[in-house]
């Protein structure tokens, strides 16, 4: 066998495949414009495909905000640190974790929602900080972390828990928008008044 014959086959199966293809996308647009019944067939699948994908959004709504609600029980649980050093330390741990498990995919989306609320909890001012969260973080983990917030407020209203912060709770983008620092040098939780940078870099940094 010569050396070219593997080439050939390779070519002629590759030919096929694209006559094919292109056999199938003549027959499927001719069938589209002139069958009304293939057109009806395609609405049908369509309408289950767009069924399931809602179905699918709202089961993994569902399942994000009883992950939420066990997390949040978890943080109120948990002791925040009390000293300036000690914050600073929890601050920045979190940060970074919360940013690491962003870049994991949509599995580690609330867990990096908890990690930077257990971050915003140590902050004097919490709507300046999420006011930076906007611009830095993904936005589902964004959302989840909205969503963890209200949990926090409705939680303090119904019974003031440890950890809980209701100021976010209450606050709308607009607030946060207004509220958001416009430069300045990383923020840290002993330097509320400081401004933000739009990178991660200037965020999870140790504070000088």
């Amino acid at each position: 066998m010569s050396a070219s014959t593997p080439i050939r086959i390779a070519g002629a199966t590759a030919a096929v495949a694209v006559t094919g293809f292109l056999g199938y996308a003549v027959y499927f647009d001719y069938m589209r414009r002139h069958s009304a019944e293939f057109r009806k067939g395609l609405k049908k699948q369509h309408k289950k495909l767009a069924v399931a994908a809602e179905a699918q959004s709202k089961a993994e709504k569902e399942r994000n905000s009883k992950l939420l609600r066990e997390a949040l029980i978890t943080i109120q649980n948990e002791a925040p640190p009390t000293t300036p050093e000690q914050q600073e330390a929890y601050f920045q741990e979190q940060v970074a974790e919360g940013e690491k498990l962003a870049t994991m995919g949509p599995d580690y989306q609330v867990q990096s929602a908890s990690h930077f609320y257990r971050a915003l909890r140590v902050y004097p001012q919490p709507l300046e900080l999420l006011g930076i969260y906007q611009r830095v973080v993904p936005p589902p983990v964004w959302a989840l972390l909205i969503e963890l917030t209200s949990l926090s407020g409705a939680s303090a209203a119904s019974g003031p828990g440890a950890g809980a912060i209701p100021p976010p709770a209450q606050a709308s983008v607009a607030d946060i928008d207004d509220a958001s620092p416009v430069s300045g040098d990383a923020p840290s939780p002993n330097s509320a008044s400081q401004g933000s940078g739009t990178e991660w870099e200037k965020l999870s940094e140790p504070a000088e």
